[in-house]
């Protein structure tokens, strides 16, 4: 009798342990599984139209400001002179509408320690941001149109030539080409810790390039004209030059991206964009509206 008790209090705990281990696996799985949540734009303020032909911005965290790069007149690929880089708070006042002039057609731009590098058709500019005085200019042997630019952690610029399908390297202000990407004509980029990710101007792919063995991995497909990329929750957003802001999640490689904005029928272009994370604000440069228009990112 009481080796059959006993036996019935063996018995009686693993079942307890079977039941409570099946509701805990449950329960992870459909944590896992929940649907992510929807990105929303929300449209905040716009500049005065004097950003002329404004085509990317760039936040500045610790001076709480936001480069403008203004290629001036048409066409966007002569070396007129007459391309500029502006100043913007996070309101949308213009601090400073001609910080730096005399450039050609500045485009992508980003910051290393207290130095700017800009874009400019087949050069970059290195630009002291104290200043605003222009300490170098890096000419790219054989560049034919450079446009975005991004830095790694260690100093490194990266910048596409989207219409010779390149991707540049500059190390210690010396450029040779890291990636030859033919057909791909390369525009937006974005440089994480291991890969390089790099939107197509022709074919609507978004791409992810790892550094070390220059495989390439397919993120998205349905963005033409992509222009800029810029991080946020489970995913990244990304700009297309017509007019158009899609949503990207990194959990579902591969997949169409999904579009957020577009202001194609207002006759607003979406070039390279940027965000302001502590206050979940997306920057968008409209290139011919000639202003930088605001939205609130929010998931609902």
């Amino acid at each position: 009798m009481k080796y059959t008790l006993i036996k019935s209090y063996v018995l009686a705990f693993i079942l307890s342990l079977l039941v409570f281990n099946s509701c805990k696996i449950k329960k992870e799985v459909t944590s896992i599984t929940q649907p992510n949540k929807e990105v929303v734009l929300t449209k905040l303020w716009e500049t005065d139209t004097l950003l002329k032909t404004c085509e990317a911005v760039r936040y500045d965290q610790n001076n709480k400001i936001i480069y403008v790069s203004n290629m001036g007149n048409v066409p966007t690929d002569a070396k007129d002179g007459d391309g500029s880089m502006s100043i913007i708070n996070s309101e949308g006042k213009i601090i400073t509408q001609n910080w730096v002039t005399g450039l050609n057609a500045p485009k992508g731009s980003n910051f290393y320690k207290s130095k700017l590098y800009v874009a400019d058709i087949d050069a970059i500019v290195k630009i002291d941001m104290k200043s605003g005085n222009v300490d170098k200019t890096i000419v790219v042997d054989n560049a034919i149109f450079l446009n975005d630019l991004d830095i790694d952690t260690n100093g490194d610029v990266y910048v596409t030539d989207s219409r010779d399908s390149k991707v540049y390297k500059i190390v210690n202000d010396k450029a040779s080409v890291w990636l030859d990407l033919e057909g791909l004509n390369p525009n937006g980029i974005f440089v994480e810790k291991d890969r390089v990710l790099v939107v197509s101007f022709s074919k609507g792919d978004f791409i992810a390039i790892d550094k070390k063995t220059k495989a390439q991995t397919l993120i998205a497909t349905g963005i033409i004209k992509g222009d800029g990329i810029v991080p946020i929750n489970d995913g990244y957003l990304v700009s297309s030059w017509p007019g158009e802001v899609f949503f990207v999640n990194k959990n579902k490689p591969g997949a169409s991206a999904i579009k957020l904005l577009d202001t194609q029928d207002e006759k607003l272009n979406a070039a390279d964009i940027c965000i302001i994370p502590e206050e979940n604000m997306l920057l968008i440069p409209t290139f011919y509206g000639n202003t930088v228009v605001a939205y609130k990112i929010d998931y609902k």
